[in-house]
C-alpha cells in the first residue's frame, strides 16, 4: 500500500522562502568570485617575480597566509550559500534546518565581534533573528515538511471554550464525538462525517 502522505501535494513556495532563495545565491556566487580573486591575489604576491619586483615587501609572506586562508573561507560560504539557495528553492528539509543552524552561527560571530570591538555589526544581530524568525513561521515550515501541510481555505481548529465542561470532547487533534450517531468527528469539522449531523 502506498504511503498516503507522500501523495499530498506540495505547499506553495512563500514568497518570503523565494526571497532568501535568490539572496543565498546571489550570496554564494559573491563568496566563490571573492574567493577566487583572493586566492589569486595571495599566488600573485606569495610568488618569486613578485618578491623579485618589489624587494622591499619581502616580508609579505604572512599576507599571502592571510589572503589564502580568506580566500577559502571565503570559497566554503560561497558553495554553502549556493547549497542553501537551491535547497530554499526546492523546499528541502535539510535547507531549513542549516538555514537556521547558519543563522544562530551569524548572530553568534556578529554578537562575538561586538563583544571585542572589531565592529559594531547590529544588522548582523538583527537580520539573522528576523530569518530565523520567519522559518519558524508555521506555513514556512509546512513547505519545507517541518510542519502539518494545512489545505488551501481550512481553517486551523477552534480553541476549548473554557466554559465547555471538561469531559465533554477531547482536547488536541482528537476531536469529538457526534451527538447524533457517537462517530468520531475530527477537529474543526463542522459536520459528522458519518451521518451529516451539524457539530
Amino acid at each position: 500500500m502506498r504511503d498516503t502522505t507522500q501523495m499530498q501535494p506540495k505547499p506553495k513556495r512563500p514568497t518570503g522562502v523565494t526571497v532568501l532563495a535568490i539572496l543565498e545565491i546571489l550570496g554564494g556566487l559573491a563568496g566563490l568570485v571573492g574567493g577566487a580573486a583572493l586566492i589569486g591575489v595571495a599566488a600573485l604576491v606569495s610568488s618569486s617575480d613578485f618578491a623579485t619586483l618589489y624587494p622591499q615587501l619581502a616580508g609579505i609572506g604572512s599576507v599571502s597566509t592571510l589572503l589564502y586562508a580568506l580566500g577559502a573561507l571565503a570559497l566554503i560560504f560561497g558553495i554553502l550559500g549556493l547549497v542553501l539557495g537551491i535547497g530554499f528553492l526546492g523546499g528541502k528539509g535539510w535547507a531549513w534546518t542549516l538555514g537556521i543552524v547558519v543563522g544562530v552561527l551569524n548572530i553568534v560571530v556578529s554578537i562575538a565581534e561586538t563583544a571585542i570591538g572589531f565592529t559594531s555589526n547590529i544588522i548582523g544581530i538583527i537580520f539573522p533573528i528576523i530569518i530565523i524568525y520567519y522559518l519558524m513561521r508555521p506555513h514556512v515550515k509546512a513547505f519545507f515538511g517541518k510542519g502539518p501541510a494545512m489545505a488551501a481555505g481550512m481553517q486551523p481548529p477552534p480553541m476549548m471554550s473554557s466554559s465547555m465542561p471538561m469531559g465533554s470532547a477531547p482536547m488536541g487533534s482528537m476531536g469529538k464525538n457526534c451527538k447524533n450517531c457517537g462517530a468520531s468527528i475530527p477537529a474543526g469539522a463542522t459536520r459528522c462525517p458519518s451521518c451529516g449531523a451539524s457539530v
